[in-house]
């Protein structure tokens, strides 16, 4: 029979092609991407069900991908041939660093410093003696990936000595205390490990899971097998694919091996871990089947622990043409079973799809591969179809549900290209997969994080829009001798081993522009980077007269939807598209007819989802009497916070404005002059009959009669009554910037001179629980350099274009970005 040997020829014929690898660049001067950032990859797909989503980013989106640059290419010692994995974080004998660590085929674990790309700590295991089937002259080699315990303590790699070893994962020091290293294969020689290593988690115990097959050409003497390892006890056991009674380690005594061989376990993941089913499962290539104790071409699924039913799997779906697919070298194996979200309504509540050598797709009933009730019967698949740009698929799929639509996708890349299916349901609600869109460039694991589709081609990393397909960015580096691996995103950077012993690590500039051509543009801009389409509510605005969307921001902080801004008489184009793309439940005119006309409110109907009775008007005699009446449709009374600012000038709004619209301590912004609080005003807050009180900006903006004033409104008295404030406006909003928590994921900078980009960037940020932050438009102010030094921001966004705020400080900005 034919096997690995042609499994990995096909695929290199399949989907490299040959490319320039991109110059080294130095990191100096460029910002760390995500220092001290809570978000994490410990293992392949980003989980033990290998979906190979980051639904956590938020730097990198489809309006900010397109600016990613290569950031650093770190060389490694050798060729790694899967991911990295991420830690932040990490403290190390040199400092606190985030973490990257590879596994290379040579057998080196590698820890990089995650910002540079310098090496921080490595050691080799391997190959020593070790030659492919004991000939004597190819050395042992290893495709696996390394993983990351939950506690972040230790990180763990596939050694050539057969074994899976435990480093602590600040200064490399391994744990050789018994059983570590842990016993993967006696025979290494024969049986390679070629899957990541996975680690699941269930009810408090940890598990690791290492894969064995064997190597190209199918030759010696290997059964494909999982190993399972307690991470707390270090006890194990294991699971062969052919003689499955026996869980020991095969080794080359009669008494102690299997007659049967192959049947490896070489898919990328290893095993995927269902928390639904709470069992693991694998697939397995070419070997004998029997459905007793041999399982060749057969998804099987496992309790957690590694342990089977009756000397075999505790279930089975094994197809009708095994016997097929042995005999012409099709693997089911080539690929692990990818665990998808069924749609509403479905029969099926737990699905995987299963790809193979054969081109096929195959969804599966994982409470019940076969639908006969137990291991051993064949067929049983739901709803098989051809992998739609065709081929076959030795890559991982990755599996997303597109959180604007609900609808579950699936996304596999294989040699002849990519392609993205729909889970839906057919004929009497049964799931099935309907192809939503392909592209003839081939590549390998797909991933999706900020809503982004990320994987390698023949021609480079590719970054698309998961739902049409649309290349969003692309770079051509790295290219020469790409095979297995696949990239990571996380803490907006893009990592990636190249072919050719590279790392490579691409992040965004150092600060990132949203901006339109103008402040309606602007506005849109906002929106489209912040809200997904379907939000409850969207609020518009003039953008020629700025008093009522300063009130606004908050109310659409509480809606959880954008300000969009118009003209008096019109809806340009650019929020027109917004709008179309958003389609809100609903939409809130902000001011009277002066502001935003009845012909602009009757045009909004068609934008709103509930037609024209789901758009409304909140107006008053005058910007301090809507101020009010915004408040009032959006919070209740007893809300803990209330905020008040000078409606005679608005950069302290405008910077309060994000505070008051974030969850954290979300609160209306009402509008008072600076020596009196309009009638309007104080009905308000005797409604509202806040616990807190703040005045935005100093004295010269809200004199200390309206001070002591709102004593008589908060619940607390003069207690209750703080002010935020600094020597000038950006003082002012340095100080609100400071009641953030250091360590913000993003920071929002405007200029302050004029507040058209301010103002729908103060909803936007609220959305986040940012800051925004008021510069010149050539100059960034000390208070606010000081404030983004204690904030610690790992993006910061500059709102506007240019003219607004220039190149110069978009650049200088960086130097805040951690």
């Amino acid at each position: 029979m034919k096997h690995v040997l042609t499994k990995r020829r096909r695929r290199r014929t399949g989907v490299i092609a040959a490319g320039t690898a991109a110059a080294v660049v130095l990191a100096l001067g460029l910002a760390s991407p995500a220092a001290g950032a809570a978000t994490s990859w410990p293992q392949f797909g980003n989980g033990p069900a290998h979906s190979g989503v980051n639904a956590s980013e938020t730097a990198i989106s489809a309006a900010t991908v397109g600016n990613l640059t290569l950031r650093y290419s770190a060389s490694l010692p050798g060729t790694s041939d899967g991911p990295p994995v991420y830690q932040p974080g990490v403290v190390t004998p040199s400092g606190t660093r985030d973490l990257l660590f590879v596994t290379t085929k040579s057998g080196w674990i590698v820890a990089l410093d995650a910002s540079t790309g310098s090496t921080i700590w490595s050691h080799q295991n391997g190959p020593g003696g070790c030659t492919i089937n004991n000939d004597g002259s190819t050395p042992c080699y290893t495709t696996s990936s390394p993983a990351i315990d939950p506690a972040a303590t230790f990180v763990y790699s596939y050694g050539l000595d057969g074994r899976v070893h435990k480093y602590r994962i600040g200064d490399g020091s391994e744990v050789k205390t018994a059983p570590w290293p842990e016993l993967t294969t006696t025979k290494p020689f024969d049986e390679k490990s070629s899957p990541a290593l996975t680690i699941a988690t269930v009810n408090g115990t940890s598990y690791l899971y290492a894969a064995n097959g064997g190597y190209p050409g199918d030759r010696g003497d290997y059964q494909g097998h999982v190993t399972t390892i307690n991470l707390a006890t270090g006890a194990q056991k294991v699971f062969n694919t052919l003689c499955s009674d026996k869980t020991i380690h095969f080794t080359t005594t009669a008494s102690t091996d299997c007659p049967q061989v192959q049947s490896a376990v070489w898919a990328r993941p290893s095993v995927d871990y269902d928390a639904a089913t709470n069992r693991i499962y694998f697939a397995t290539g070419n070997g004998t089947f029997d459905g007793v104790h041999n399982w060749g071409d057969s998804v099987l699924a496992l309790n957690p622990d590694g342990s089977g039913a009756g000397g075999g799997p505790v279930d089975s779906y094994t197809p009708l043409n095994q016997d097929q697919l042995n005999s012409s070298d099709r693997d089911l194996g080539s690929t692990a079973p990818e665990i998808v979200t069924a749609p509403a309504g479905s029969t099926v509540v737990n699905l995987g799809v299963q790809g193979g050598k054969d081109a096929k797709l195959r969804l599966l009933n994982l409470s019940n591969l076969s639908g006969q009730g137990g291991p051993g019967h064949q067929g049983g698949e739901l709803s098989p179809i051809n992998v739609p740009q065709g081929g076959t698929v030795l890559t991982q799929p990755a599996a997303w549900v597109d959180p604007a639509t609900k609808t579950s996708w699936v996304f596999v890349a294989n040699g002849n290209g990519i392609s993205a299916l729909k889970v839906v349901l057919g004929t009497g609600s049964k799931p099935q997969l309907a192809q939503g869109w392909t592209s003839t460039s081939a590549g390998t694991s797909p991933i999706i994080a900020g809503g982004v589709l990320f994987y390698l081609t023949n021609g480079g990393a590719r970054a698309l829009n998961p739902t049409t397909g649309q290349v969003l960015w692309s770079d051509p580096s790295g290219t020469v001798g790409l095979h297995w691996q696949s990239p990571i995103v996380v803490n907006g950077a893009l990592f990636y081993a190249d072919g050719s012993g590279h790392l490579r690590a691409f992040t965004l500039p150092t600060a990132s522009r949203v901006a339109g051509a103008d402040r309606y543009a602007t506005s849109a801009a906002l929106s489209a980077s912040t809200f997904s389409p379907g939000v409850q509510v969207a609020y518009i605005a003039s953008g020629t007269g700025f008093a009522d969307a300063l009130s606004g921001s908050a109310a659409a902080g509480k809606g959880g939807g954008p300000v969009l801004l118009v003209t008096p008489t019109g809806i340009p184009s650019s929020v027109a598209a917004e709008l179309t793309r958003l389609r809100p439940t609903s939409i809130v005119v902000l001011g009277g007819t002066g502001a935003v006309s009845d012909g602009v409110r009757a045009q909004l109907a068609k934008y709103a989802s509930g037609g024209a009775t789901s758009v409304s008007r909140i107006a008053g005699t005058d910007r301090y009497d809507t101020s009010a009446r915004i408040s009032k449709s959006a919070f209740a009374p007893s809300n803990p916070v209330a905020y008040v600012a000078s409606g005679e000038d608005f950069p302290d709004a405008l910077s309060g404005g994000a505070l008051a619209a974030g969850s954290k301590n979300g609160g209306p912004v009402l509008l008072v002059t600076h020596d009196a609080i309009p009638a309007s005003i104080t009905t308000e807050l005797g409604r509202l009959k806040p616990a807190n009180i703040v005045v935005l900006g100093g004295t010269g903006a809200v004199s200390t009669t309206v001070e002591q004033q709102l004593a008589g409104f908060a619940t607390r008295g003069a207690a209750g009554v703080t002010r935020i404030e600094g020597t000038d406006r950006y003082g002012t909003s340095a100080a609100v910037a400071n009641t953030f928590t250091p360590g913000a994921s993003v920071a929002y900078v405007a200029v302050g001179t004029s507040f058209a980009d301010g103002l729908a960037a103060a909803s936007a940020a609220g959305h986040v629980n940012a800051p925004v932050l008021l510069v010149t438009t050539h100059s960034i102010p000390a208070a606010i350099a000081d404030a983004l030094t204690k904030l610690q921001p790992t993006a910061i966004i500059v709102v506007g274009g240019t003219g607004a705020v220039d190149n110069s400080v978009q650049q200088a900005l960086g130097a805040y970005v951690h």
